[in-house]
């Protein structure tokens, strides 16, 4: 094993810093070989077969041109769950979820209906239906191939989810009941165009654009969209959960109050920067 571990470190040193290949490490022989970080460092002087070692190469090679990990495995973590994961749909991050955990603590034990609008590998959606199980949830897709890897997941983790093509920015809102759920939650494009240039190669050249970047001239373009519908899509009283740019807090904020929303709240993710909002539809409305 210390021959394909020094493969990786040649291979990728200069390109990434060692704390991250010792990371790839990791994912890499528990893919393959169902080792844990314990198993690497009692096992170093294990000879891999020749298929591994020539599996490991493959793997230093497409990292070496920076292709996501994740892509490469075909899956991700998230809220210690394993999730299918496939260029058709954003890797999920951290940050979402901290999102997710935050929802499941604020609802834990109530009956809701809950759609995840834009959701991707479908992460948040199976995960609240899982930690949610009173609830119902339903999940907005617009790729067909995000809508694919979303139902797999659901099925592997065998929860229930409604999934619908639907695109945010255009839809009938008049073919969806008013005042049919309780939560909505979102995590859609955020990125401004002029901030690419300080992205990284790996997110760049393989993640779906269409699901990252919005023009500058209209950061709070689905945000606005769905807090406008939600007005009519959720219950008296319902919540609204984004994760959001660090840099429009307070511009979704004031957005979000010119709607007449209540309990506004603009949230600090780990790294003290203003990831995720809050809201609330007041009783009156409608």
């Amino acid at each position: 094993m210390q021959t394909s571990i020094d493969l990786l470190r040649h291979q990728l040193g200069g390109i990434y810093p060692p704390g991250e290949i010792t990371a790839f490490a990791r994912m890499i022989f528990e893919a393959l070989c169902g080792y844990s970080p314990t198993d690497i460092l009692l096992r170093k002087d294990t000879i891999l077969s020749e298929d591994i070692h020539r599996k490991v190469e493959e793997i230093a090679g497409r990292l070496a041109r920076q292709e996501p990990i994740q892509y490469i495995l075909g899956y991700a973590w998230f809220c210690n769950r394993c999730f299918d994961i496939a260029p058709g749909a954003l890797i999920p991050r951290p940050e979402t979820e901290e999102l997710v955990r935050l929802i499941i603590k604020e609802n834990s034990g109530r009956e809701l209906r809950i759609a995840d609008l834009g959701t991707g590998s479908g992460c948040i959606a199976v995960t609240l239906a899982l930690e949610l199980p009173h609830s119902r949830v339903e999940a907005w897709e617009l790729s067909s191939d995000a809508l694919a890897i979303a139902c797999r997941n659901a099925s592997k983790w065998q929860t229930r989810v409604d999934f619908v093509q639907r695109d945010i920015l255009h839809y009938d809102l008049s073919q969806v009941s008013p005042q049919s759920l309780d939560l909505i939650v979102s995590n859609p494009p955020y990125v401004r165009q002029s901030e690419r240039e300080s992205m990284s190669g790996n997110v760049l050249d393989y993640e779906p654009h269409e699901a990252l970047f919005v023009p500058d001239a209209t950061p709070l373009l689905f945000y606005d969209k769905i807090a406008r519908d939600a007005l009519t899509l959720l219950s008296p009283g319902g919540r609204l959960y984004f994760e959001i740019n660090e840099t429009q807090g307070e511009a979704i904020a004031h957005m979000l109050a010119s709607y007449g929303y209540k309990q506004i709240r603009i949230i600090k993710d780990l790294y003290d920067k203003d990831r995720f909002a809050s809201a609330s539809k007041p009783h009156a409305h409608g």
